[in-house]
């Protein structure tokens, strides 16, 4: 069963030499490839980039709420209460 297995990943790997090193057409299906990878990566690096942007700017407006709730600057006086409920 080993040995069937290693004579179907050899040809396996075989085929996809023949395919990328073909002297007519690998270059081209290289640089295709290349420039996938290059664009995904392209991709996963702005959405990283995104993502602890939008992190960030949700910590630092935390951090401005509990500063603002502690310094009193956040709470309501009871005239400015009564006028939201009625």
């Amino acid at each position: 069963m080993n040995k069937i297995l290693a004579l179907l990943g050899g040809v396996g790997a075989g085929a996809l030499a023949m395919y990328y090193l073909d002297p007519e057409r690998g270059r081209g299906r290289r640089a295709l490839i290349r420039d996938q990878a290059v664009g995904l990566s392209n991709d996963v690096r702005q959405s990283v980039s995104g993502k602890a942007k939008d992190l960030g700017n949700r910590a630092k407006g935390m951090m401005h709420e509990a500063k603002s709730l502690t310094s009193g600057q956040g709470r309501a006086t009871p005239d400015q209460a009564d006028q939201a409920i009625h």
